[in-house]
């Protein structure tokens, strides 16, 4: 009768998963890549100071947990920093689940959060053991059951490694305590199996050759609400060698009115007599001046809550530290430093649910190069009964450095044209800071000229970029014949600055008289050598008026000759005939 009914049971199980898979919404199965929280990931539409709901708190578990699991994934941690990552999303869960944000209140802690998994991740010293080379695929969803309810739970596995996997058994570690594993044991294992994941290290392939376990489970009626980790045992062959490793997965379960939550909040403390821890996070800052330069002082106010609904916090002490900047020890120190000489900060107490505001002047080191510095913002403090805490947190402040431009002296060849002609202009362009330049270049500006634009680029600190550029004179100089050669460029994000290099360059107009027997030009007044002045030219037009001169008057002469013999002769042929 037992197993009649168990198989009833499963029966209505699988047409109900199938019935979810059918019904389910087109993209319900996606879920957001973990990137910059933001509000946009609050379902319920929520910003600003508006007050947060349910589904904008479960919004902030899903995606702290897909943050999470990408990190494990990719990095592969060792045991100890997995646990150090749950402990962090384990503590945020419940601040989310016991305190009444606003949407912006949500995302900055959710952010802050972020920064956590970051600074943990960080202390990886060495990667998880060779065996370890299945994971749960990153696309997959985290599931939502509720109690009395049946669920189906699906494992997509993918394969880092670099050979195949075979006979691959998997095992749900099920538990009779309701807290570590919300679901009815009806059976006495749950083991599937999957004959092979084929295996590649690129990520992206991995995806699609995953393969899925799906497990039917009915949750408990007195399961509690909150984000469960479930574990499952693997074992696996790998080119005929067995191996075993554990995978989590997670998944929301929405208890019974009255059963309690996963995480207590700070009420369901009070009545088992437990004392709720109160924490303090970080939920802002600012600096002034807004933006800050390499070797400014600047004020940093940093804004911090105190969580807890029920209970002070008092003696608290603050202290700041400066991320490390320079390429070895012997050259390492602190990019910002504090005027006072002191970066510890004293607050007597935060009321329940209040914020405080912590400043400090600090200065940016001069020689510091352009990114974000991170602050380390500590703090150790105490509730009503003298029980002692403390806490982290990390805040960024991105430093610029000013771009500092020079230029060299010009040389113009030749320095004085006439209208229609050309001058070349060189000079050298120095970037003299320890900002990258962008997209340099070189526009001349003036009435009497045109052209010679020149695109040098990109700029690397302490580069040299060479102008050589040849003008056109369009229209005769009416001034002292200052040109305008402007510099422009841009910063890393994009902002356009611009230098102005005045350089002298006289144009002046040439003009022509009728002549019937030349084309050269006349001018005004003599131009002297010293102007550019040519004198040649007059002197060969003399040269060829004289000669012309002197054969007109000679074939004048020579045809009066010859007019004067023939005269002659004809008088002597007329006496002849006599």
């Amino acid at each position: 009768m037992k197993t009649y009914n168990r198989a009833i049971v499963k029966i209505i199980a699988f047409i109900m998963m199938a019935a979810m898979l059918v019904f389910a919404p087109s993209g319900s199965m996606n879920v957001r890549a973990a990137g910059t929280f933001n509000e946009s990931y609050l379902t319920s539409g929520h910003t600003g100071t508006d007050p947060i709901d349910a589904s904008d708190r479960q919004a902030a578990y899903n995606y702290l947990i897909s943050y999470m699991n990408n990190l494990i994934t990719v990095n592969k941690p060792s045991q100890d920093i997995k646990d150090r990552l749950e402990e962090v999303w384990s503590g945020a869960n419940s601040y989310i689940a016991n305190n009444n944000y606003s949407a912006s209140g949500l995302v900055a802690y959710v952010n802050e959060t972020v920064a956590n998994f970051d600074l943990v991740m960080s202390e990886q010293s060495s990667v998880s053991s060779t065996e370890e080379f299945l994971f749960i695929n990153t696309n997959s969803i985290t599931t939502t059951a509720s109690y009395g309810e049946y669920t189906y739970l699906t494992l997509s596995i993918i394969n880092l490694g670099k050979a195949d996997v075979t006979d691959v058994v998997i095992t749900p570690q099920e538990n009779t305590d309701v807290t570590k594993w919300p679901f009815e044991i009806t059976t006495a294992s749950n083991a599937l199996v999957i004959p092979k994941i084929c295996a590649s290290s690129d990520i992206h392939t991995a995806h699609t050759l995953a393969q899925d376990a799906t497990w039917v489970f009915l949750v408990r009626k007195d399961a509690k609400t909150g984000t469960y980790p479930l574990n499952f045992d693997v074992i696996y062959y790998r080119n005929g060698t067995p191996s075993s490793t554990t995978l989590t997965t997670y998944i929301n379960i929405n208890g019974a009115p009255g059963s309690g939550n996963l995480i207590p909040t700070d009420e369901e403390k009070e009545e088992e007599g437990r004392t709720p821890t109160p924490r303090i996070i970080v939920t802002g800052f600012k600096t002034d001046p807004e933006v800050v330069y390499a070797g400014d002082t600047f004020n940093l106010t940093i804004t911090v809550q105190n969580t807890s609904l029920t209970t002070a916090v008092s003696n608290i002490q603050f202290d700041l530290k400066a991320a490390s900047a320079g390429n070895n020890s012997e050259t390492t120190y602190e990019a910002f430093l504090p005027t006072s000489g002191s970066a510890s900060k004293f607050v007597s107490v935060i009321s329940a649910g209040a914020t405080a505001n912590i400043s400090i002047e600090m200065t940016a080191r001069s020689d510091l190069a352009q990114k974000p510095y991170v602050i380390v913002l500590d703090a150790v403090y105490e509730d009503s009964k003298a029980n002692p805490y403390q806490m982290s947190s990390n805040i960024s402040i991105p430093v610029r450095q000013e771009a500092r431009v020079d230029y060299g002296e010009a040389e113009i060849l030749p320095d004085s044209i006439f209208v229609g002609n050309s001058a070349n202009v060189m000079f050298p362009v120095y970037n003299k800071g320890k900002t990258t330049l962008y997209n340099v270049q070189v526009d001349f500006i003036g009435d009497s000229v045109e052209g010679g634009s020149t695109f040098l680029g990109k700029l690397e600190p302490g580069a040299t970029g060479n102008v050589d550029a040849m003008v056109n004179g369009i229209a005769p100089t009416m001034d002292d014949g200052t040109i305008i050669a402007r510099i422009s460029y841009e910063d890393e994000a994009g902002n356009v600055s611009y230098l102005d290099k005045e350089i002298t360059l006289f144009v002046m107009e040439a003009y022509y008289e009728d002549s019937d027997w030349t084309d050269y030009p006349i001018y005004d007044e003599p131009i002297s050598e010293e102007k550019g002045g040519i004198f040649w030219k007059p002197i060969i037009i003399t040269i060829v008026v004289v000669v012309i001169a002197a054969i007109i008057i000679w074939r004048v002469i020579a045809s009066k000759r010859k007019k004067k013999k023939m005269l002659k002769e004809l008088e002597d042929l007329d006496d002849d005939e006599i």
